[in-house]
């Protein structure tokens, strides 16, 4: 069980996108620096909590920081998963009288990153569970790093004691972005991406900037949307091209595969094509089968149909509907929010989704 984690960790940083440092995020880029003190004595605290709205860069911070960690100690031992993995594990180590051997094995991490700690704020019953792995690392030292949505002091209800020990460490926040680095993270993904922007250059990245007052995440998603028109329709782009875009995406949407992914996306604050890619993120992993569980309830497709669109073997699509089957009756706020999603999606006009 902890190998698994160990090698899913290493395999969540495998393909990362190119890190673009702004104003907003150097504070945070900074204070992460901590984690290439692993073990010690001299640091206030070993939990650093970075916290900022869904898609302002939390995650790829996270993975950036961490891979150049190990790319400057190759044996640094680290885990890299979610807080509700990361409980999830805890319970079935529980389970099978296994908890105090994987406490021991977490005590010779030196590095631990738990995404989502908000997520606590929903499941209340794993805090505790939670707070004893904090308590345990902290006794060697480790370095913890957490991130979440909401800053910790926001979160209710979350037990305060685990309030006082990330308060007793470093807490940081990154802001929404300003205009001007939204501009610069467009022509970022403009040259990314090899987009045939036609001069002015920052024109172009000005217009969606002003048009679109979106996360980050999303404005990449526009940008790869972009991208992949032009392997069909290949064209010079400028203001005016992208004006008559945005008037086309923006007519009533339908019921597709597509839009789907992007309703599913906006909820769990992630990038549309990250839930169709091949990254095993563990942050990505419940907003796929959420995508994929609709997309069958929806729609009725065939699970090859679904997997085909998903980049997903028939079987890896059965075996993520059987699985959100089985964590829907555990989980009431996933199930609420899948609801929630069902009902959205339900009202809008039908089209072919093949």
């Amino acid at each position: 069980m902890f190998d698994e984690l160990l090698n899913s960790s290493r395999v969540a940083l495998h393909r990362i996108d190119t890190y673009l440092s702004l104003p907003e995020n150097r504070l945070a880029r900074a204070a992460l620096t901590r984690l290439d003190t692993a073990r010690s004595p001299q640091l206030s605290g070993s939990i650093t909590v970075l916290s900022g709205p869904a898609g302002t860069g939390k995650s790829l911070l996270t993975q950036t920081t961490i891979a150049e960690l190990t790319r400057r100690q190759p044996q640094c031992r680290f885990a890299y998963t979610s807080v509700q993995d990361l409980c999830e594990r805890m319970l079935l180590a529980t389970e099978h009288q296994m908890l105090a051997e994987f406490l021991e094995q977490c005590r010779t991490l030196e590095v631990l990153v738990c995404e989502d700690l908000d997520w606590l704020e929903q499941e209340p019953s794993f805090q505790s569970g939670f707070l004893m792995l904090v308590e345990t690392l902290e006794e060697e030292l480790t370095q913890i790093l957490i991130t979440s949505r909401k800053s910790v002091g926001e979160m209710d209800p979350l037990d305060q004691r685990l309030v006082s020990r990330c308060h007793g460490g470093l807490c940081v926040k990154l802001p929404p972005l300003s205009f001007e680095s939204r501009v610069r993270l467009l022509q970022h993904w403009f040259q990314e991406f090899r987009l045939p922007i036609l001069k002015p250059f920052a024109a172009s990245a000005q217009f969606l900037a002003e048009q679109l007052p979106v996360a980050p995440h999303q404005l990449r998603q526009v940008v790869v949307d972009l991208a992949q028109l032009q392997t069909s329709h290949p064209s010079p782009i400028d203001v005016k091209y992208l004006e008559q875009w945005l008037t086309r995406q923006t007519r009533t949407p339908r019921l597709s595969f597509a839009s789907i992914v992007d309703q599913v996306a906006e909820a769990f604050g992630v990038a549309a094509d990250e839930i169709r890619s091949r990254s095993r993120q563990h942050g990505l992993a419940v907003p796929r089968q959420c995508a994929m569980w609709l997309a069958r309830e929806l729609t009725g497709r065939p699970l090859e149909q679904i997997g085909h669109y998903f980049d997903r073997s028939h079987t890896t699509v059965s075996h993520s509907l059987s699985k959100l089957n089985e964590l829907l009756p555990l989980a009431p706020s996933l199930r609420q929010q899948v609801q929630k999603l069902r009902q959205q999606l339900k009202e809008l006009p039908r089209e072919d989704c093949a």
